[in-house]
């Protein structure tokens, strides 16, 4: 079977969590993952440059087949879903130009895919992670960039290519 290599893209503007999952023979394996945090002091114009130069470099480095995002998590704060929304386009904007297949979850989907519980705590996210791993996740990792694995992981557990059932694509 031939390895799938996943972006996982937890996004955000203050924060975005970034993560590479390879999928070899049913089994993952984390290669990167990072959190580029940006600045509230600089422009949003500036902290769109600086997320969409810090996502192209990873899509340069590693090579990335298949991009998993998570969807829009309404909250009663509409500028910030209008931010993250836009910052959801430029990552979307930049995979699809690299040729990535792209797919997304939403939030309820990535905590039933790793915790098998929908309502799961970032906690529950956090330990799940790191069995499915096999892997210690360090005490001082952002919680965006363990969600940002387990889109990853969600993505790795939902992925079917040998199934003629349609992906969910865009």
């Amino acid at each position: 079977m031939k390895p799938v290599r996943i972006l996982g893209i937890d996004p955000g503007f203050g924060r975005l969590g970034v993560s590479v999952v390879d999928k070899i023979d049913g089994k993952e394996t984390l290669v990167f993952s990072s959190c580029f945090v940006t600045q509230p002091k600089d422009s949003f114009a500036s902290r769109l440059a600086h997320i969409a130069y810090g996502l192209e470099e990873i899509l340069k480095k590693y090579k990335p087949n298949h991009l998993a995002i998570e969807t829009l998590f309404l909250t009663k704060n509409q500028k910030t879903v209008m931010f993250v929304a836009e910052v959801r386009g430029v990552v979307v904007y930049l995979c699809h130009k690299q040729g990535l297949s792209i797919f997304e979850y939403s939030p309820p989907q990535i905590k039933s895919a790793i915790t098998g519980y929908g309502k799961s705590s970032k906690n529950d996210i956090a330990f799940m992670v790191s069995k499915i791993l096999k892997m210690d996740i360090p005490k001082n990792k952002l919680d965006d960039e363990v969600d940002a694995i387990a889109v990853a992981l969600t993505h790795s557990a939902n992925y079917k290519p040998f199934l003629n059932i349609p992906q969910h694509t865009h």
